[in-house]
């Protein structure tokens, strides 16, 4: 099980901050093109939507959603 200063910590860490950089890149680039194509084909703009909204999703957990999920892994 992890403390909650092992998740800040972990949060803080240059790899973590670079990986959650990728993430907003990722965000950025499927509204961009949801912006140029949506409507065009409905299926594939659920897609990058269900894209966007995972990536917010991760980068907006926080510990408190944490707990008790290392015990069941």
């Amino acid at each position: 099980m992890i403390t909650k200063d092992d998740f800040l910590d972990w949060k803080k860490h240059p790899v973590t901050q670079a990986l959650y950089g990728g993430m907003v890149n990722r965000i950025n680039e499927a509204a961009l093109e949801l912006a140029g194509s949506a409507g065009i084909d409905p299926l594939d703009d659920r897609f990058k939507c269900g894209i966007v909204r995972a990536y917010q999703e991760v980068l907006t957990l926080e510990f408190d959603e944490l707990e008790g999920a290392s015990d069941n892994a």
